[in-house]
């Protein structure tokens, strides 16, 4: 590289770094001012959430709690159990247990009762009953795997005093257990009151008070439900959940459908929710939608046939004369759709396997009582393009509206009016079916801010159980699963704040638990968790509007809604496509860089029609914009390749003086105008382009069943397809990829040229030996490592491969073309001189 190619990367360099200091500077001031407002906000949120510990955890006399003793006087104590009936429930301890204990209950001074061991605990810490009686069946408390509840747990240290029992508080979410101290930015001494300091007996309240329903064990951090114990003999679990009356909720749920070219609607009356979001694949007959056919939706239709309907179940739409009158229909479209959302599992016979429960659903309003997610409603107004669903409760009202947009596709307008209370109402999302990114789900969750009149969207880290913020209102949420997914953007005046919960693939099947992509070698269904986000409804009721975002990633439709819903009056811009997210590890550096090779590549589909070609042609653009760096690299390399057998010849000459023989070596660097580290530069100037190319052929939806050679490379954003087999291999699966083969054999001939044998093996440098060792490795590798990436990406490299070849061909040929040309100039000028020079003659 030239000096002033040189000067200009440089210049670049200090120019971006100047710039970024003087905003940085700019912007320091407002910074600091919000991040004081947050902390004093977060100190608030943190007293105001102590506090509602304190009130929300139990005292020891409201729960029914019993002193077990050792003597009949009550004068030498053992622990403390929990008593249902006649009942006294307790964790054993290390050694056997006392055959006899003798109970009174807390804080009385009664004379304490014989009670006998009932039932044996083979391990410490496990749930053991003492009784009266040698039979009887214990009532525990069910816990649901849907809804938010509290829970209680008591510790209670064995043969202390009672004074060492502690009640703390744990909470369940849709099946996911914690502890909320654990959740709050206090000192650990504080946390210690209010955790439990050893294995514990949960209970829960229910209508006949509190039951115990769980054992709480410190080593796991989890609980176990007590009807998992086999020693406890019979149980009767008492459950919570109201029974629905048929014809109005789940065993007998009625479903909706509103359809237009991009997107089929299906309602149900459980909730007036969402149970399906199914996009039509792009056809002859439907050429608006930009939705592909992929290998895992042909595999879904000819293994599992009954699951590939849509809807999944018999549905109305409304009467062709658009007066009010609905056509049942006793079963869905066979294939043709994308199932956005995950949904019931259907059998072979047709009958329901595995329902959602409709706290999943989209757009239902839930809160901390299940039974809000079950609550019926009324169809009162169905036409072609509108729903509106109502429900009348004890306190209140809601009506939800329904209405496909005309502006922008893939969008619904949703108005939800509730006349009454709505304070603890929430607003599901409900939960993306999976998308496989290079052979892994990518799900993600953002959301807009803005803040100081600057819109900020910012990615949320998925949660382990569920995570809450309301301290702040969000212009919008997304929750995708890589390709699709959904925004809801709210439109008026709502309380502050979201969820983000994460949901269990048993509570949320995914299709891809039935097909080949979701078993491991074994067959066994992988555990596929989703995410479900919700926004609070305005506390005070009321009318309030929301629009929905339900479909593809793709620029082009993403673009299409920012530009349908701006406002040039006021400069807002709803910024639907900053809902893409870019996968990789650097995507926060490649991000600007693959929406410029993006913006190119969508410029090669312009011109070519073909995704594949794009990708060609970029890779090309690419190497031409980077030549003068990769030509610099290369000939750093072919210069140091040359000076092997002198480098060579110093380390013999020097073998028993390392540091002469380095020094030497750095002298014959200096003097040929080598520097062994100027190809290294050249590669970290390329790099935020190479991992931005990565990234974005990893997360470009519109490669996603883009087919460059059909019955072969039939899907851009997923491996090749040669042929396949019945049983699947380990690593391998059951299909052969032969891209990654031929990217390994193109990447072996370019390091063969990069690094060529010499006529004598003797001659080569250690140095010389190891680049060829890694070198032979690298090609093994990189074919390993490409097996399950994406075709495109493999094309991409190939690609890059080739064209490197070549460049490297013409940057070699061009210096042994200079040196040659050196040579001759060196050999010409020192002739002449000699022969000017006159000779003396002899006297």
């Amino acid at each position: 590289m030239d000096k002033r190619t040189l000067f200009f990367f440089v210049s670049l360099t200090l120019t971006l770094f100047v710039v970024n200091l003087f905003f940085q500077y700019q912007n320091q001031g407002t910074n600091k001012k919000w991040v004081e407002q947050q902390k004093a906000l977060q100190q608030q949120h943190q007293e105001k959430l102590l506090v509602e510990l304190s009130e929300r955890t139990s005292k020891p006399n409201e729960l029914p709690l019993v002193e077990l003793f050792s003597d009949s006087q009550g004068n030498s104590y053992v622990t403390t159990g929990v008593k249902v009936d006649d009942a006294i429930l307790v964790l054993s301890w290390s050694g056997a247990l006392p055959k006899t204990l003798y109970s009174r209950e807390w804080g009385s001074r009664k004379t304490p009762q014989a009670l006998s061991l009932r039932t044996e605990a083979p391990r410490s810490g496990e749930p053991a009953i003492y009784s009266r009686s040698a039979t009887g069946t214990l009532r525990i408390a069910d816990l649901e795997d849907v809804g938010t509840f509290d829970l209680q747990l008591m510790s209670a240290a064995p043969r202390l005093s009672s004074e060492e029992v502690r009640i703390s508080l744990g909470r369940l979410r849709d099946g996911n257990f914690s502890l909320p101290a654990e959740d709050l930015e206090i000192t650990v001494d504080e946390q210690a009151a209010f955790l439990p300091g050893r294995d514990a007996i949960i209970l829960r309240k229910t209508s006949q008070g509190y039951l115990p329903a769980a054992v709480y064990s410190l080593e796991h951090s989890t609980l176990f439900r007590l009807e998992d114990f086999e020693g406890l003999g019979a149980v009767e679990v008492v459950s919570e959940v109201p029974e629905i009356p048929m014809g109005t909720g789940i065993a007998d749920q009625k479903y909706y459908v509103l359809e237009n070219a991009f997107v089929q609607l299906v309602f149900t009356n459980v909730g007036g929710a969402l149970s399906e979001i199914n996009l039509p694949f792009e056809t002859e007959e439907n050429p608006k939608s930009v939705v592909k056919e992929i290998e895992l939706d042909r595999e879904m239709m000819e293994k599992h046939p009954a699951d590939a309907h849509f809807p999944a179940h018999g549905y109305y739409t409304t009467g062709t004369a658009h007066d009010g009158t609905s056509t049942f229909h006793a079963k869905g479209h066979e294939s043709g759709y994308y199932p956005l959302l995950r949904r019931d599992v259907i059998a072979a016979n047709g009958s329901t396997e595995t329902a959602i429960n409709p706290h999943f659903y989209s757009t239902n309003i839930v809160s901390e009582y299940p039974e809000m997610a079950q609550r019926p409603y009324t169809v009162k107004r169905f036409t072609k393009n509108q729903i509106v669903f109502e429900s009348q409760q004890s306190r209140r009202r809601i009506t939800k509206t329904y209405t496909l947009s005309d502006a922008a596709p893939y969008v619904v307008d949703l108005t939800i009016d509730v006349d009454g209370d709505a304070k603890g109402l929430w607003l599901t999302s409900g939960v993306p079916e999976v998308e496989l990114v290079s052979g892994y789900p990518a799900p993600a969750i953002k959301y807009r801010f803005t803040r100081f009149d600057k819109s900020e969207v910012t990615s949320v880290d998925l949660p382990k159980d569920t995570i809450a913020f309301s301290s702040f209102h969000p212009d919008w949420i997304t929750n995708s699963n890589g390709f699709f997914g959904l925004i809801v953007d709210p439109l008026s005046e709502i309380d502050p704040g979201y969820k983000a919960t994460r949901v269990s693939s048993r509570s949320a099947p995914t299709r891809l638990m039935q097909l080949s992509a979701g078993q491991d070698s074994h067959g066994a269904p992988k555990e596929f968790p989703g995410y479900q986000l919700l926004l609070p409804l305005k506390g005070s009721g009321g009318s309030m509007q929301f629009r929905l975002f339900t479909g593809p990633f793709a620029s082009d439709i993403l673009e299409r809604a920012d530009e349908a819903f701006s406002d040039p009056a006021t400069g807002y811009n709803p910024e639907y496509t900053s809902a893409q997210s870019y996968h990789g590890w650097a995507s926060f550096i490649s991000e600007p860089f693959s929406k410029f090779l993006f913006a190119l590549m969508r410029f090669f589909h312009h011109l070519t029609g073909s995704w594949a070609f794009s990708i060609i042609l970029l890779t090309i653009a690419l190497r031409l914009m980077l030549y003068p760096l990769n030509a610099w690299s290369t000939k750093s390399a072919l210069r140091m390749q040359k000076l092997g057998p002198k480098v060579a010849a110093l380390n013999e000459k020097y073998k028993k003086d390392p540091k002469k023989a380095q020094m030497e070596t750095f002298n014959l660097y200096r003097e040929e105008g080598v520097n062994p580290m100027s190809g290294c530069f050249p590669l970290i100037i390329q790099m935020p382009f190479l991992i931005g190319m990565y990234d974005l052929l990893k997360s470009t939806f519109e490669l996603r069943g883009a087919t460059f050679i059909p019955g072969w490379i039939d899907d851009l954003a997923a491996p090749d397809v040669l042929f396949t087999w019945g049983q699947p291999i380990p690593f391998i699966g059951n299909e052969f990829h032969l891209l990654p083969l031929i990217l390994g054999a193109c990447m072996f001939l370019q390091q063969r040229m990069m690094s060529p044998a010499p006529s004598d093996p003797n001659l080569m440098t250690d140095q010389q030996r190891q680049a060829r060792a890694m070198t032979t490795m690298m090609a093994p590798m990189f074919t390993i490592m490409f097996y399950h990436f994406p075709s495109g990406l493999s094309i991409y490299w190939i690609s890059s491969t080739v064209v490197g070849v070549l460049q490297q061909w013409i940057t070699a040929r061009q210096l042994n073309k200079e040196s040659s040309e050196k040579a001759s100039d060196s050999g010409s000028g020192s002739t002449p001189s000699k022969q000017g020079k006159p000779k003396k003659r002899k006297a």
